[in-house]
Parts: structure tokens; sequence; C-alpha cells
């Protein structure tokens, strides 16, 4: 179910309009919303759509350079190059790129393969970022 905060923008597709929400109700999945010229009406949440589309988080690292976190992923720090795993973002060249593939070298270390067979070593201590499913 989708879940609404108050002041958002949602469009209720019953009565074909858009409206802000003013209040969520606790029980029953309802909201309440408010229409530009000020009316007010009970809509439930399964029949509205958000009508702003969320942009991705952007990080300032260190050296100045923003990077967007890949949605729906959290950041996993001093990850172990065996707790690794494929379809982890990692970074290349200061960009995140999703893991397609790994393979083991000599001494326990492993090399990490991004898209299009860019690779490069796992470091001792690498940050993730994981998918929350």
């Amino acid at each position: 179910m989708t879940m609404f905060k108050l002041r958002q923008k949602v469009f209720d597709n019953n009565r074909g309009e858009r409206g802000e929400v003013t209040k969520v109700h606790p029980l029953g999945g309802l909201i309440t919303l408010q229409n530009s010229n000020g009316f007010s009406w009970l809509a439930a949440n399964e029949n509205c759509s958000a009508t702003e589309k969320r942009t991705p988080t952007i990080i300032e690292r260190p050296s100045g350079e923003p990077f967007r976190i890949p949605p729906g992923t959290i950041p996993h720090e001093n990850m172990r190059p065996s707790d690794l795993r494929v379809g982890d973002f990692a970074f290349l060249d200061g960009r995140l790129l999703r893991i397609r593939d790994m393979r083991g070298r000599f001494g326990g270390g492993r090399t990490i393969i991004f898209d299009k067979g860019r690779a490069r070593p796992a470091e001792d201590a690498e940050r993730v970022y994981r998918s929350l499913r």
C-alpha cells in the first residue's frame, strides 16, 4: 500500500483531480486532500498516485564530486572482499557501478568485474551499496 505524507501532491484517480495531502488518517488507508481552490475531500490511498517524482539523493564526496545513490540501496561500510555480492554497487573511477561478477585471486583477494568488462581489485575495506530486497 502506498503511504503519502502531509503536503505531498497527489492525483486522485477516482475524482480525476489533483490535491495536496492535508491529513493522513491512521486507520483505513484514507487521506484528506485539498485542491488549489481550497475544497477538501476524503480519498483512499490505493486510488491515488504521487504527482511529484522523487529525485535521487546527491551526496558530496570529499573530493567535491557528487554521486547518486542507486535507488533502493543502502550503504554498507568496511565490507571485506569475501562479503561482496554480485548485484552490489561499488566505486569505479568515482562512479557507483553494479558488480556483475567476481573472481578469486591468489592470496584470498578478489577482482570485481563491472559492466562492459571493466574490473579492479577489491580493497580490504570496501564501501558498497546493497539492495534492500
